[in-house]
């Protein structure tokens, strides 16, 4: 579609932000490993799966570290895919404002 100085495909804006939608909604631990057979861990290990292991509990909490570093790191991406969206709406908008102001 032209529209005055701008040529650009509200379809593909469309389309492209409902994708981008769709990743943000399934872009979480339980999505990402459903496919494998990995399960997502609880929010705590427990110390007794490693039976009388020494330090076992800075072990169980160094791996609760990771996973909640994974979450974050995963949640932070799923809020980037969200600003994109926005981003993409706001960019249609402006194009459609701008047509509209050109006559076109």
């Amino acid at each position: 579609m032209t529209t005055g100085f701008v040529d650009a495909s509200y379809q593909a804006f469309d389309e492209c932000r409902t994708r981008v939608r769709t990743a943000s909604q399934e872009f979480n631990v339980a999505d990402i490993l459903k496919d494998s057979k990995s399960k997502t861990p609880a929010e705590r290990t427990d110390p007794t799966l490693f039976g009388m292991l020494n330090n076992v509990t800075d072990l169980t909490a160094q791996m609760d570290a990771t996973w909640a570093a994974v979450r974050a790191e995963i949640e932070s991406g799923r809020l980037r895919l969200a600003e994109v969206e926005r981003a993409l709406s706001d960019v249609e908008t402006n194009l459609r404002t701008a047509a509209t102001a050109s006559g076109a």
